[in-house]
């Protein structure tokens, strides 16, 4: 066989092939742009280069500090926020005359500043019965509770019949307001 056509599968004598060598133990293979020097020579010690001990460890309690305080705002945002305030009250009553064994409701709207919390109210009405107080919880967000009072009259005569709506908690300057209609049966 010509030199240039021969099989290298085989080899023709012991000269030409070493013995317990591959032919592949000569061949170094790379891609990319490889490893740096000071980064093999750490991975083959198993040494650690980097920051010291003091550093590390106040980065970690940095990381959990923060990790902290993002919970407590989240779970603020979720349960907490502002408490809620009465930022005023405002009755109102149907016009006109009301006939002989009417039911008027008046509405009472209560007004807030969006905090979550409860509030706790009470109607007072001219002739002077009293609703007990009534308890409502507000979501945070929620700006406004209406609250009717359904008021009925009944027998002969008249009537100028004033119905106040009182907040008892939390109080504020703005926490009672009235509206009035009359009442007529002959």
């Amino acid at each position: 066989m010509d030199e240039t056509t021969r099989d290298l599968g085989e080899p023709d004598d012991a000269e030409t092939w070493p013995e317990k060598r591959s032919s592949t133990d000569d061949v170094t293979l790379r891609f990319g742009p490889g490893v740096p020097p000071g980064v093999t020579r750490a991975w083959r010690s198993g040494g650690r280069r980097g920051r010291p001990l003091p550093w590390r460890i106040a980065g970690g309690l940095a990381t959990l500090g923060l990790a902290v305080l993002t919970g407590l705002v989240v779970w603020w945002l979720l349960h907490g926020g502002p408490p809620v305030q009465v930022t005023g009250v405002t009755v109102t009553a149907p016009a006109g005359v009301r006939g002989c064994g009417a039911t008027t409701t008046v509405v009472g709207v209560i007004h807030t500043n969006g905090g979550q919390g409860d509030v706790s109210y009470r109607w007072k009405r001219s002739d002077g019965q009293n609703s007990g107080v009534f308890t409502d919880s507000l979501s945070r967000g929620r700006r406004t509770i209406r609250v009717p009072l359904r008021w009925t009259v009944q027998g002969p005569g008249s009537l100028h019949a004033v119905a106040t709506l009182e907040v008892v908690s939390p109080a504020g300057p703005d926490g009672t307001a009235s509206a009035a209609f009359d009442y007529t049966c002959r």
